[in-house]
């Protein structure tokens, strides 16, 4: 009988120590910045340490088909829930890498176990907000313009559109006044482009504090109505698709979390659309998927 030492190969980072607790906490606006660890920023490293559960396959193949593909029909609009750590960030991230067109074909094709139509560099619009990151008091700094974003439309103007994109909305942003689907028409069009929303329940937590400058709503208000705008905009077009994130209702925010998926329901009623609703992560995959991370090989037969 060989020894576990033989059966099992450890990935390096395990075998010199190296993976520590930080490792795991992926972070969405680090990879989009550049300034993520490579297990997460560098697309061949990631999709080497990851496992193709069933929920990130089926993202994969709606969204590329959606903003590249044959399948442009298909849902505008999909949620992923689950509760906090089970997989909604590492999967945007994984859509991320593979809608930027800089991820080798061969990894995708791994994962997906079909040649879908990939994007090229370049040819997919991304813009991707989290959240706990965007703080409706201090903003969220941008040192490259030296401007910083209040707002969630504030914030995805200057992803989408650079200065200019932002000066559509800087009224917007001073009165915090939900922008309509016109802003949209600007900055996308009918172009291929992928909008992620992560956590924004959290946002919202923050966000009901302050007024607008009417006083007559609150910015969490508004941030909902924006929201809604951006699904009608989404399910108009082709080639447009957004992914949000919510956690389970018994998780921290159950109050906002449960406040946007009301809206949600509402606004794809008002444009005839449907959501799709995905799990990243079953609870019968964990197990793989720590195998997976920990491990650069495991002799499947010599378990037996």
């Amino acid at each position: 009988m060989k020894t576990i030492f033989e059966c099992c190969v450890p990935r390096d980072e395990v075998l010199y120590g190296n993976l520590s607790e930080d490792t795991f906490a992926a972070r969405l606006k680090d990879v989009m910045d550049g300034s993520a660890d490579p297990v997460y920023g560098d697309p061949q490293t990631f999709f080497e340490n990851t496992y193709p559960t069933a929920g990130l396959r089926t993202l994969l193949i709606d969204s590329l088909g959606r903003l590249v593909g044959s399948a442009s029909g298909k849902n505008a609009v999909i949620r992923l829930e689950t509760a906090f750590g089970g997989g909604k960030t590492h999967n945007l991230i994984a859509l991320y890498h593979a809608a930027s067109g800089k991820t080798p074909r061969k990894y995708l094709t791994e994962i997906l176990g079909q040649d879908l139509q990939i994007p090229s560099i370049g040819e997919v619009m991304i813009a991707g907000v989290v959240g706990s990151d965007l703080d409706p008091t201090v903003g969220i700094h941008h040192p490259e313009s030296g401007l910083k974003t209040l707002t969630l439309w504030g914030e995805l103007a200057y992803q989408l559109g650079g200065r200019a994109g932002y000066e559509l909305v800087q009224e917007s942003e001073d009165t915090k006044a939900a922008v309509g689907t016109g802003l949209f028409e600007t900055l996308i069009g009918d172009r291929p482009t992928l909008i992620m929303l992560d956590e924004i329940a959290r946002h919202l937590r923050s966000a009901s504090a302050i007024p607008t400058k009417t006083g007559k709503s609150n910015l969490a208000e508004q941030t909902v109505a924006f929201l809604m705008s951006l699904l009608e905009f989404a399910s108009s077009k082709e080639h447009c698709l957004v992914v949000i994130t919510l956690a389970g209702e018994a998780d921290a925010f159950s109050n906002e979390t449960a406040y946007i998926r009301q809206s949600l329901t509402e606004a794809l009623q008002v444009s005839a659309r449907q959501e799709r609703v995905l799990t990243p992560t079953a609870e019968s995959e964990i197990s793989a998927i720590v195998t997976h991370r920990l491990f650069k090989r495991v002799d499947r037969q010599a378990a037996q």
